[in-house]
């Protein structure tokens, strides 16, 4: 249990600073400071702890680091460990976390900055497809599927950005036809609902809304529920 959640920390910590970085001298270099570049040590890189142990600052030059850090590390460690108290209805653990650790660190960067890193969407594919060895890959459903995003896309370019057509296209490959479809819905369900609660609290109209903590969420509500999803909408077949 410790294992689980240590790794989702220390997962969590550079995959959120991954996605801010698309360049190959992120792998080659030791982490360090973005304002004085001063190398971080052990105890810094420590999920949650480094970060309050330096009260979010840097330890060198006391530049505040962002509570994004922070926020995504306890996301991920806690959704690493839900499993082993509450188990998930798709029993796939391996597709789990690996969205778990992907989609948490990508729906805090979508939120801040309304934009999807293509290295991360390759990472997901590459990682995706190696881990799951193609089993989920359905050559004509999926082929179809990633037209019908691509043919929305084209309608609605103007409601929805392309870095979401190519996750959802993505997922499609990654998960079986009824779970995507469980996801898709999902995502428009939840995030029209949170529009609509948003827009009585506040005056000025929402015209562009992140969706990855939307698609984020609902793969996450799919795992947990997706036996009672197929009961509800496919009679459990």
């Amino acid at each position: 249990m410790i294992i689980i959640t240590v790794m989702g920390g220390i997962l969590a910590s550079f995959l959120y600073a991954l996605t801010q970085n698309n360049t190959i001298d992120f792998f080659k270099r030791r982490s360090k400071c973005d304002h004085c570049q001063i190398e971080l040590n052990v105890l810094d890189l420590i999920p949650v702890f480094g970060f309050l142990k330096n009260r979010g600052t840097c330890r060198g030059c006391h530049s505040k680091i962002s509570s994004n850090y922070i926020i995504c590390e306890l996301l991920v460690m806690s959704l690493f460990l839900v499993p082993v108290f509450l188990p998930i209805a798709y029993d796939d653990l391996v597709l789990y976390y690996l969205f778990v650790a992907i989609f948490i660190p990508l729906a805090i960067y979508d939120f801040e900055t309304m934009l999807i890193p293509l290295h991360m969407v390759l990472i997901l594919l590459l990682a995706g497809l190696f881990l799951s060895r193609f089993e989920n890959v359905e050559i004509v459903a999926d082929t179809v599927t990633i037209l019908i995003l691509h043919i929305l896309y084209m309608l609605f370019k103007d409601k929805i950005g392309y870095g979401d057509i190519q996750l959802f296209s993505v997922l499609s490959l990654l998960t079986p036809l009824d779970f995507f479809i469980f996801t898709f819905l999902f995502t428009y369900i939840v995030g029209g609902l949170t529009v609509i609660i948003l827009d009585f609290f506040t005056t000025q109209r929402i015209t562009k809304v992140p969706l990855v903590p939307f698609i984020a969420s609902s793969l996450i509500m799919t795992f947990y529920l997706y036996i009672d999803f197929n009961d509800i909408y496919f009679g459990g077949f």
